[in-house]
């Protein structure tokens, strides 16, 4: 049985971790621009749904990413 190391785990994470951050803010973004642009501050009160829906998307790519890679990278280390 082969271990995977904690630097293994720690690359994995990290390269997943930027695209994960990058899903949650640009929902955010471009919400506040088209508020920003159309000047209707009623925007600003759907960021209350937006805001959850997109960090629940991005932890759930962070997740599946991550342990696809772990098992990529065990499968490759074992045989």
């Amino acid at each position: 049985m082969n271990l995977i190391t904690d630097d293994e785990i720690k690359s994995i994470v990290k390269k997943h971790i930027r695209f994960s951050i990058f899903l949650v803010i640009v929902p955010i973004v471009f919400i506040q621009l088209i508020e920003y642009f159309s000047g209707d501050a009623q925007l600003n009160y759907l960021m209350f749904y937006i805001t959850p829906i997109s960090c629940v998307g991005a932890c759930g790519y962070l997740i599946q990413g991550v342990l696809i890679d772990i098992n990529a990278s065990r499968s490759k280390n074992t045989g």
